[in-house]
């Protein structure tokens, strides 16, 4: 026999996916949180590797270089 009160299946259901939710959203955001990490350490160690983000999103150059940006349609 099932009674319909505040402790219901359905609420229970629906409490049971958005737990199922915030997990998966939790482990999202550690993963992000990790891979997130290892880049900044990257930064701090790596010259080679600071300079080239800089080269390739900051558009950033040495003096003695010319800079042509090509953009595709």
């Amino acid at each position: 026999m099932f009674f319909f009160d505040t402790n219901s299946l359905v609420l229970h259901w629906k409490f049971k996916k958005n737990i199922n939710k915030m997990i998966s959203d939790r482990d999202s955001l550690k993963r992000k949180i990790f891979l997130e990490g290892n880049h900044l350490k990257k930064l701090k160690t790596d010259p080679k590797y600071l300079e080239k983000l800089a080269r390739e999103r900051f558009y950033m150059k040495k003096e003695d270089e010319d800079l042509f940006v090509i953009k595709k349609n």
